[in-house]
């Protein structure tokens, strides 16, 4: 992996929305391609997929997490989404089960440009029933340049806990991408928007970057997944929104928003308002 220099113009980024068969690689490179194709066809310099799209979420144990994983270097997904960014000159960003050569199993994702890959991550923080299909992440969140500005990634649940956009934001980061997939929430109010959308747009806002975040739909062994992607702009107003099934959105953005809001806004600069004197940064409190 490495890096190319960042050349921060306006661009076209796309999220979309896929269905995965679990645990048939080959399907899903054919419905990634599918989307992909469509939404590079429409302008997308960037096509940002779902968490999980190479092989299905829904795994009962690490067994059947490992028959859908593959290795970053060599994976036919991998490999799948590299030969269509060469081909149509363009960057995928992808949530895949990954699996090592010393027998770990991750749920990542991967950033590619037309060279290949360029930057990877494991979901640092587990959901529900993942522990049971997944190691949790061990790379951090890593930031690189891109012809798009600095980009970091997170999947799903990471963007519940804020700690995942502030650590990209320190880093410099304008744009975080966001494969993920979204369940139903249980307290959602009808004449609100989705939580989710909610939880990224409160990133994006209180971190002062752009969010990419696709989520599939369809329903796997009962869980039932909402899509609804969303494109958030550097202020925490959404760009683009989804509907429940199959569909790209698209929005164009410009990273050099970020780094201006950062400097000259005189009312709004949280990463430098930050008092850290003042917190506490300890293990949570066994009572609470």
């Amino acid at each position: 992996m490495g890096s190319t220099s960042r050349t921060s113009s306006a661009f076209t980024i796309a999220c979309a929305q896929t269905n995965p068969v679990l645990g048939d690689i080959d399907a899903n490179i054919d419905i990634t391609e599918l989307a992909i194709r469509d939404a590079a066809t429409r302008g997308a310099q960037l096509v940002v997929l779902p968490e999980c799209a190479s092989g299905g979420w829904a795994f009962l144990d690490r067994g059947e997490s490992e028959s859908a994983a593959q290795p970053l270097n060599g994976g036919k997904t991998i490999l799948a989404w590299s030969a269509l960014a060469k081909e149509l000159n363009i960057w995928v960003c992808g949530g895949f089960g990954e699996s090592t050569a010393d027998g770990g199993l991750y749920n990542s994702a991967v950033l590619l440009g037309p060279e290949g890959p360029v930057s990877l991550y494991r979901k640092v923080h587990l959901w529900n029933t993942e522990f049971l299909a997944f190691d949790p992440g061990n790379l951090g969140f890593p930031v690189v340049d891109t012809p798009f500005g600095r980009v970091g990634m997170l999947i799903c649940y990471d963007a519940w806990i804020p700690e995942s956009f502030r650590s990209l934001a320190v880093q410099g980061a304008d744009l975080a991408l966001a494969p993920s997939d979204w369940v139903p929430n249980p307290h959602q109010q009808e004449d609100m928007p989705p939580l989710a959308h909610i939880v990224v747009s409160a990133g994006a806002h209180s971190n002062q970057m752009y969010v990419a975040a696709a989520s599939r739909y369809g329903t796997e062994r009962g869980q039932e997944f909402i899509g609804q992607s969303a494109i958030v702009n550097h202020t925490g107003w959404p760009l683009a929104t989804a509907g429940d099934g199959n569909e790209v959105i698209f929005a164009e953005i410009d990273p050099r928003g970020t780094r201006e809001s950062r400097r000259n806004d005189p009312f709004n600069r949280p990463l430098w308002d930050r008092r850290l004197d003042q917190y506490t940064l300890s293990d949570l409190d066994t009572d609470v």
